[in-house]
């Protein structure tokens, strides 16, 4: 019996012996060397690296391998120092596109122990907690071998102008630290605060720093700085900018809680404030495990033998001072301004050239430089489609009756036997023009209104939600010139949008100014027309602004709307002059912008090859009956009897039915068509992202083809503009080649994710301030400018001409 007792004893302690976990614990490991050790669920190691003051200056870097840990019995890992922990596994399992991917090899940097930059006794004390210590524990039933390393990071502190490449895998993510205050004045110098640093704790006297230059004032003093990250290659990358605070949060789902983030593929970055990081900012590099975030769609699984090495090229430059900031504020307000000083001074000559005239009682000149009829003897231009000049087979303004298949009968307008002319179309009364013009002054400022609040409201929410976010995908602009200023991330593409304001504030100044007319002669002048135009322009430069406070796909129509409004009245503008009883009202052409307002928000949010079809098709089917309207002067009628009509005429006459009565305008609408077609054909066979850019280029496309059109017109009818609205044709069509230019020069794309167009992102060109896009902004204002004032003095020719003597086309 006492046999088997001591048996059964022995038994219980041998299993209870089995169960004891062994922690093995030593204070001497030394940095920079590798340590090879061998976990299990009976022991464990607990390792305690020891350093100088030295080694501390910098973070402390753990790297932890082991290949035969597997999900079933990993490795657990715990890395801490006075200032953070960390914790993770063996092999380290990530989820990206649907799959699973494990890592064997994990680096870790722990958060820093010192502040280079402190001044107090307690960061010189290396406690028993300021030691870096690694816990490496398994629950594996046999030993599993495990490469532990613990060194120092080096370059850490990033200077500023100086490269700095670095390397990162999923697994292994590293982030630098940027001290501000290293200006061109030499403030700062790393070197000599880590030496002052040393020597404080030590008890030595400080080393004096090196002598600085005179330190600039604040206004020459940049309060900012960019962050430019270049890579070679396309694997999909996370940058995070966190405050100079522990922890660092350095894994992919951690860092959405601090800081600003984006993602990259080639080229990123971002502007940082000092006002924003007082001290300084980390820089954070994380490889993802699948480019899904990068390019939209899912990878396939990675194999084993395909690291995802990825490489960056760091570099932080100085952006610009204040000083800066109001030199090219200042050139572009003056560049507009500009245009206000010639306007005045030609306002101020002419009152003066008036009051010689008049003390010397020769011709009076009226406030738009025209002669007055009282002062001069009456003169017709010879333009070539009197009354009296003989009918030809092939002519632009022979009569209109029964002119045509396509005409309808017993549309009643100049259906005369003679040619049709401007006074069969002004026949109502001045009172019932004007007040039919003035409704469309008011439905762009009601819609403009009614535009633009809801707008401001959702793009400052749109910036507060990027400020407390930090997602800086949200917004697409161009971070390598986007200057803060205030509230608002992107300063300077918000403010080149000034143009606009300012030149239609002073177009609706020139149109005030202006001359009514003579009653019965020239071409009569829808002054509320006019006065729209120039309140779209301006209304164009407010929505631009507020699109560009943060940039996306979202509200892209925000920035284009006003352009289809301007481009839409321009066109009104040009078929006015010669059918004014007959011009679309307000309701009816705002009611047509409306479609294609909602059209350009669809093409946006579904630009499927379903939609583009559909779309190609109304826009061609819209082409061909804008040209039968043209062509017959806006008689043709699409009616049941006009198939049967066209038949008959084809029966009775042959193919000479089919040959064109008016061979110039015939020729002018068949180019115009032909470049539809290219525009279509163009939409169809590009990549289909960007539909509101290919709206905008149909309708700003269609205003230049009918420019085209009148003027050619106005040559083929005989008559001659004056010399300064040739000015003004040559200025507004050089305008916008130049603009078109910096158009086409992308610095971001809102069709393509946040990390493809970073890829575009340019530095800035003009000033120091602008971009390509800010010099859009500039040229296209100047252009739609020019070009408005082109439409408000190209009939000035016609000023004293009869309307019964004046050309329909």
């Amino acid at each position: 019996m006492l046999f088997w007792i001591l048996c059964l004893c022995g038994t219980l302690a041998a299993c209870q012996q089995s169960d004891e976990i062994i922690f093995n614990f030593n204070n001497t490991y030394k940095y920079n060397v590798q340590y090879i050790v061998e976990v299990s669920r009976n022991v464990e190691y607990i390792m305690e690296f020891d350093g100088e003051y030295g080694a501390l200056d910098t973070p402390a870097r753990v790297t932890v391998a082991s290949d035969r840990a597997n999900r079933s019995y990993p490795v657990f890992i715990t890395a801490k120092q006075e200032k953070g922990v960390f914790a993770w596994q063996l092999p380290l399992v990530v989820e990206a596109g649907g799959d699973m991917h494990e890592f064997s090899n994990v680096s870790r940097t722990l958060c820093p122990h010192n502040n280079l930059f402190a001044r107090d006794e307690h960061s010189c004390e290396l406690s028993s907690g300021s030691a870096a210590t690694v816990h490496v524990s398994s629950s594996s039933p046999t030993p599993v071998s495990v490469a532990v390393r613990l060194e120092t990071v080096a370059d850490f502190y990033v200077r500023l102008d100086t490269p700095l490449n670095v390397t990162v895998t999923p697994s292994q993510p590293q982030y630098y630290f940027y001290p501000f205050d290293q200006g061109p004045d030499a403030r700062l110098d790393l070197d000599v605060e880590a030496a002052n640093k040393r020597m404080f704790c030590s008890g030595s006297p400080p080393r004096a720093p090196l002598p600085a230059p005179p330190r600039a004032g604040w206004p020459e003093r940049s309060r900012s700085v960019i962050v430019t990250i270049d890579s070679d290659d396309d694997i999909c990358a996370v940058v995070s900018i966190q405050n100079y605070s522990c922890p660092v949060f350095d894994n992919e789902r951690d860092i959405l809680y601090d800081g600003y983030y984006l993602t990259m593929t080639r080229r990123g970055g971002i502007t940082l404030t000092q006002e924003t990081f007082p001290l300084g900012f980390y820089v954070v590099f994380i490889a993802k495990s699948s480019d899904e975030a990068c390019t939209g769609n899912s990878t396939e699984p990675l194999a084993p033998a395909a690291p995802r090495l990825k490489t960056f090229r760091l570099k932080v430059i100085e952006t610009i001072s204040y000083v800066e900031y109001a030199r090219g504020a200042g050139a572009a307000l003056g560049f507009f301004l500009a245009f206000y000083v010639v306007w005045f001074a030609g306002v101020l000559l002419q009152r003066r050239c008036r009051s010689t005239r008049e003390d010397g009682g020769s011709t009076v000149l009226v406030e738009d430089g025209r002669t007055p009829p009282s002062a001069r003897r009456r003169r017709v231009v010879n333009d070539g489609s009197s009354s009296t000049r003989a009918p030809s087979s092939c002519s632009d303004t022979e009569s209109e009756a029964g002119g045509g298949a396509g005409a309808g009968a017993g549309s009643g307008v100049g259906m005369g036997g003679g040619a049709l002319r401007l006074a069969s179309l002004a026949r109502s009364r001045t009172r019932v023009l004007a007040a039919r013009s003035r409704l469309y002054l008011w439905t762009v400022l009601t819609v403009a209104v009614f535009y633009t609040l809801p707008v401001a409201q959702l793009v400052l929410t749109y910036q507060r939600l990027l400020d407390r976010s930090g997602d800086q995908d949200l917004c697409y602009f161009n971070f390598l010139c986007a200057h803060p200023l205030g509230p608002l991330t992107d300063f300077n593409h918000v403010f080149s949008n000034v143009g606009y304001v300012l030149l239609g504030a002073l177009f609706l100044l020139q149109v005030r100014r202006r001359g009514a007319g003579r009653p019965g002669r020239g071409i009569p002048q829808h002054r509320g027309l006019l006065y729209a135009m120039g309140a779209a322009l301006a209304a164009e430069g407010l929505l631009s602004a507020a699109y560009h406070v943060c940039p996306n796909s979202m509200n892209f129509q925000f920035d284009t709307s006003f352009m289809y409004v301007t481009a839409a009245l321009g066109m009104v503008r040009l078929y006015q002059a010669r059918h004014p009883d007959i011009n679309a009202r307000a309701h009816a052409t705002f009611a047509v912008l409306a479609l294609v307002i909602a059209l350009g928000v669809a093409g946006v949010l579904t630009a499927t090859p379903l939609f583009w079809a559909l779309f190609t098709a109304l826009h061609l089917l819209t082409c061909l009956v804008l040209t039968f309207q043209i062509y017959y002067l806006g008689r043709f009628r699409l009616e049941k009897q006009l198939v049967w009509r066209v038949w008959g005429a084809v029966r009775r006459g042959g193919l000479a039915a089919a040959a064109p009565t008016h061979c110039g305008r015939c020729v002018m609408l068949l180019l115009a068509n032909i470049a539809n077609w290219a525009i279509a054909a163009y939409g169809l066979t590009s990549d289909g992202r960007d539909f509101a850019s290919h709206l905008l280029l149909v309708m700003l496309g269609n205003l230049f083809l009918y420019t085209l059109f009148y003027i050619a017109m106005k040559l083929l009818t005989g008559e001659r503009p004056r010399a300064h609205s040739w000015a003004w044709v040559a200025a507004a069509h050089a305008a916008w080649a130049a603009a078109a230019y910096f158009y086409l020069d992308l610095n971001t794309n809102w069709a393509l994710t946040p990390a493809e167009s970073r890829r575009e992102n340019r530095a800035c060109s003009l000033l120091r301030l602008y971009d390509a896009h800010d010099a859009w902004h500039f040229l296209s204002a100047t252009a739609m400018f020019c070009s408005f004032n082109m439409y408000l003095t190209l009939d000035d020719n016609l000023a004293d001409v009869p309307r019964d003597a004046i050309a329909v086309f």
